[in-house]
């Protein structure tokens, strides 16, 4: 193979930092500037350029170097076999064509699907993702181009195309052996949506409105009586498309920071609450929702709630001044208009009794003060804090740890467990005197108690057949689980004379959209490791599987409990971690891994523009048996410590994490003869 075409960056020239006008110069000599302003004059006091209005930025295009890697690589990988495909694009290889405007281009799918018959993988995915289409799928040329200039020429223009793409030059895509489910059916997966709203006692909200001159859509679900959001989300082009693009946990996201101020109530059964999907004509939904979204309209609204559908325009409501610090010192300033429902539907069937709650204490509205460190364990602040100066407030660019930042404090929570299907609703409402068992104390000396079963959301997940670290709150964006602490329902108390219960609940509550709390008990849905090593070892990479089991320490509240695992796809050259991710399950270690594929192919493909990317071919790679059960056993040996699982083309090799950092344990051609070499 040549060597690996590089050009010098044309952004920076090859002196891997550029010039730019410093931001500050858009707002001008002001400290209050417009967000959109354009004065075209420097900031006297601006911390970057100190006046000058030019600053010397590293060039992020070609990672500080001056050079870009004008290459492109396309791989397929079918994941029931194992085996890989690739092509190089580089200039003078592509097969360019011209479009219906005359414009010269180099199309993509079919180079993909080419490789896909070589390896025999009849339905692709991107990068793993759920649309199975086939992004960034073509490369256009510029004007310039044309198949008579002469080959240098040529080639020169085509260089400069393909090292555009040296951000992200290695373009992966999954496959099976079998063609790809149809594409769910947008009425009856909207009558899902439905379903699980009226299960769930939420609103399902379709909502269209202009931005920038375009209809944007969105589907989400919320809570009543909350605000229409400043920011519109766009997940279609038309309904039809916004609905097949919405998952659950993608409508429950960021439900806790849209519903702060929504009325909270308790939850009461409410009779006919369907047993499957809601019939719904998706058609004459959004045609009425066109119908009210005329010109003079900015929006309109569907919201599911009472088992129908209750229509709604938006209209502008007042303005909102949005403040936002720029690192240059200046304060940028921006006027939002807000936008109201013309119309509120009628009170949920399903609200109960008023939840009471009271303003927190520890920090203070439209402000960055926060409750200081000084009156952590002690009710009066430290006069000679460097931070609050004995006034018990600091500013903290934080959350407030009291009500994370919702400034309600909330006497009741009511706890939703559900499997998509079933749902079982808890209110937690304490009384004085509830019973409350010491279990430990903390090493600053803070009693941690235990309550009884009812406050304890482990209870449910056998209900629902499944495992304490299988619970997730919905929309939970970082994966990490549910607390340990509500599973087992235990809680650390500040002060003496403080209530368990009312402690438990209020730490419980915070932050939660209306009082609730909405737990999926559901196996994380992920594929199987096997699955995930034929697609490690078919790009010619490395899997690491790490487990940690902390069975020693269930009889500690404190301390970490149950099996923890970690699942990372990574160059086969990669040091081994002491300290890996771990998460509560490996369903979970999986879909974190699937996650954030992206970014561990673009680590995979070396820094060095003149190192060609990685292109895997069609070697048949090792056949691999699924090691969980003996990484599970292993783990139960090495108690406490992280035993993490190398798996590459060559072989496995084992290694045991200490407090001076990793040592192998044994290397051999699969996970079993690894594990007998050590003769446990």
């Amino acid at each position: 193979m040549t060597g690996v075409p590089v050009i010098t960056c044309p952004d920076c020239g090859g002196l891997a930092f550029e010039v730019q006008r410093c931001h500050c110069t858009s707002g001008g000599d002001r400290l209050l500037v417009e967000w959109d302003a354009q004065a075209d004059e420097p900031y006297a006091d601006c911390q970057l350029c100190g006046g000058d209005g030019s600053v010397a930025v590293p060039c992020r295009d070609c990672a500080q170097s001056g050079r870009r890697r004008a290459e492109l690589v396309l791989t397929v990988v079918n994941l029931d076999t194992g085996l890989a495909a690739s092509r190089r694009l580089r200039a003078g290889g592509l097969p360019p064509q011209r479009d219906a405007d005359g414009r010269w281009q180099v199309p993509l799918a079919p180079i993909v699907w080419e490789l896909a018959g070589g390896v025999g993988a009849r339905s692709l995915r991107d990068r793993w993702q759920l649309d199975g289409e086939l992004r960034h799928s073509t490369l256009w040329l510029p004007r310039g181009w044309r198949p008579d200039l002469p080959a240098t020429q040529r080639h020169a223009i085509e260089a400069e195309v393909l090292a555009g793409y040296d951000s992200d030059p290695w373009r992966v895509f999954v496959g099976r052996s079998t063609d790809k489910p149809p594409m769910p059916d947008p009425g009856r997966h909207l009558g899902q949506l439905c379903a699980l709203a009226d299960l769930l006692h939420l609103d399902l909200v379709l909502e269209v409105r202009r931005c920038y001159g375009e209809a944007t859509w969105d589907v989400r679900y919320e809570l009543p009586g909350g605000e229409v959001p400043i920011e519109a989300q766009a997940r279609g082009v038309d309904l039809p498309a916004a609905v097949t693009a919405t998952t659950v946990n993608a409508a429950m996201r960021r439900l806790d920071e849209r519903g702060r101020s929504v009325p909270a109530y308790t939850v009461r059964p409410v009779s006919g609450e369907p047993a499957g999907p809601v019939a719904t004509d998706l058609d004459l939904v959004e045609r009425r929702l066109l119908s009210d979204f005329s010109m003079d309209v900015p929006g309109a609204q569907a919201i599911w709630r009472n088992g129908r559908w209750w229509h709604t325009r938006l209209r502008e409501g007042g303005g909102v001044e949005m403040l936002h610090e720029r690192n240059t010192g200046q304060v940028s300033r921006r006027e939002v208009t807000t936008l109201l429902r013309a119309w509120e539907p009628p009170d949920p069937a399903w609200w109960g009794e008023p939840v009471d709650w009271h303003e927190c204490p520890d920090c203070r509205p439209d402000s960055r003060l926060r409750r200081c460190y000084c009156r952590v364990g002690s009710a009066a602040a430290d006069p000679d804090c460097i931070h609050c100066v004995g006034t018990g407030m600091a500013p903290s660019a934080l959350n407030c740890h009291t009500c994370l930042d919702s400034r309600r404090i909330y006497s009741a929570l009511t706890v939703t467990v559900t499997d998509l299907s079933h749902a079982v609703h808890a209110l937690w409402r304490p009384a004085a005197g509830e019973p409350a068992t010491l279990v430990a104390t903390q090493p600053g000396g803070k009693p941690v108690y235990q309550l009884r079963d009812h406050y304890r959301v482990a209870r449910l997940a056998a209900i629902f057949g499944v495992r304490p670290p299988d619970l997730t709150p919905v929309g939970d964006v970082l994966g990490h689980g549910l607390d340990q602490n509500l599973c087992d329902g235990t809680v650390t108390v500040d002060g003496p004379g403080m209530d368990p219960a009312g402690c438990y609940v209020s730490s419980a509550a915070r932050g939660r959209s209306g009082a609730r709390l909405i737990v999926l008990a559901r196996v994380p849905d992920a594929p199987p490791l096997a699955d995930l090593i034929r697609l490690a070892l078919g790009l010619d990479l490395a899997l690491a599987v790490s487990v940690c089991d902390y069975r020693l320490n269930e009889a500690d509240p404190l301390l970490v409990h149950g099996d923890w695992w970690g699942v990372q796809i990574v160059r086969a050259d990669t040091p081994v971690e002491s300290d890996p991710a771990l998460s509560r399950s490996l369903e979970a270690a999986i879909a974190g891994c699937l996650e954030y594929l992206e970014n561990a192919l673009l680590a995979a493909v070396p820094r060095d523009p003149e190192q060609p990317v990685p292109a895997p071919g069609l070697a048949d790679p090792p056949v691999v048996a699924d090691p969980t059960v003996l990484l599970s056993r292993l783990g139960q040996h090495y108690a406490g410590q992280v035993i993490t699982a190398r798996l590459t083309r060559t072989g496995c090799q084992l290694w045991l994490a200490e407090r001076d950092g990793v040592r192998p344990l044994a290397r051999a051609a699969t996970v079993a003869d690894a594990v007998a070499a050590l003769r446990l």
